[in-house]
């Protein structure tokens, strides 16, 4: 099939020439599309692998434990927009100029992660001016629990023009990059890279003060997932979701939904949805008649993905169980393992330190397994 983009640049090239190079041009245009598109043309879902992916301490080290590990995949490195741009234009991509060729020597692929938005956000853009939102944040494993946190608003123009600016300079830096597999797109992150948007009564009515509609997220969504298809044409995005609230749109998902239908409709093959918060509390497809916020993760298979909620590892909060006790480290994990393969998953990011844990050895092999087809 001729893509438009191939027809556009064979009519430019053809008019821009003459004779015997307009033929030349025409030769090489049938023999491009007879060999196929190369890698450096598109990336696409095929170039991820299965298998478990280590979640990695935000701009720390790989440890050469993980490196080493036959079972691990892949890495997903991290780091934050106030750490990599502290003033705007100056870019610091060190911490990843030296992991990404240590992940790669070691025959690993790498998820790509900067953290941008909500509280990941440098000073210098609320400086610019943007419209902003304060919310009390209730999560009690937050740093900034019980505290009020300020964030951009999520659809606002300056906000994301300087969001953009960033996703595009990233692009330049690291698209050439092989083992870049894939790079994670977020829009409404209050706190982290995740999907959140703070719904509590007062903050419904918060957003709706300063203007809230479906259609104003859902065109922000857009656009930051349109940037990063354009600046990084040889990866796969990820785009973590998860439900907003009754108060804000016609139904929790309804956002979500609308976002990842018009990515996988306009980037076929080139799209991951995820969720963030797989545990052992994950309902069972395989049981369950009503999935609730993970019906999005089951009606888009195979192109899904997990990421752990937490950690199981010296958790004695049990977050994992749904902070039910007790609650055995390697049973718990075990269980949000295999729950998220019945969803189909391709890959899943587990904690960094529940893989260097020697007593969970046979649930990450056990995990290794479950997620090859």
């Amino acid at each position: 099939m001729i893509l438009a983009f191939d027809y556009l640049e064979l009519t430019r090239e053809w008019f821009s020439h003459s004779g015997l190079g307009r033929w030349m041009i025409l030769v090489g245009f049938i023999c491009n599309l007879l060999m196929g598109p190369s890698h450096a043309i598109a990336g696409d879902i095929s170039d991820v692998p299965y298998g478990i992916f280590s979640l990695s301490q935000d701009g720390k080290s790989v440890p050469s434990a993980v490196l080493t590990n036959p079972l691990i995949a892949g890495i997903s490195l991290r780091w934050a927009w106030q750490n990599v741009e502290k003033s705007e234009g100056v870019y610091d991509w060190s911490y990843f100029d030296k992991q990404i060729p240590l992940v790669a020597n070691a025959g690993k692929k790498v998820l790509f992660r900067i953290s941008s938005g909500g509280k990941n956000t440098p000073s210098w853009v609320f400086g610019s001016g943007p419209q902003t939102f304060s919310f009390l944040d209730t999560n009690p494993y937050a740093p900034t629990y019980n505290q009020t946190v300020t964030i951009p608003v999520f659809w606002d123009p300056i906000f994301l023009q300087k969001k953009k600016k960033l996703i595009v300079a990233m692009g330049q830096h690291f698209t050439s990059n092989p083992d870049i597999v894939m790079v994670v797109a977020s829009c409404a992150n209050a706190t982290t890279d995740d999907w959140h948007i703070p719904s509590s009564k007062i903050d419904v009515q918060n957003w709706r003060a300063l203007g809230y509609t479906s259609d104003k997220l859902i065109n922000a969504c857009k656009q930051i997932i349109d940037v990063t298809m354009t600046a990084f044409p040889n990866q796969v995005v990820v785009l973590a979701v998860a439900r907003s609230s009754n108060g804000l749109d016609p139904n929790p998902d309804y956002v979500a939904q609308a976002v990842v239908n018009y990515a996988n409709a306009t980037y076929p093959g080139r799209f991951i949805v995820q969720k963030n918060s797989l545990s052992a509390d994950t309902p069972d497809p395989s049981i369950m008649p009503i999935l609730g916020a993970w019906q999005i993760i089951y009606d888009n298979q195979p192109a899904v993905a997990g990421q752990m909620l937490w950690f199981v590892s010296n958790d004695l909060t049990c977050r994992m169980n749904g902070r039910v006790k007790p609650c055995d480290p390697a049973t718990v994990l075990q269980q949000a393992v295999t729950v998220g393969a019945l969803y189909g998953m391709r890959y899943q990011e587990i904690y960094q330190g529940d893989i260097l844990n020697p007593a969970l050895a046979g649930v990450i092999n056990s995990a290794a397994e479950l997620l090859v087809p």
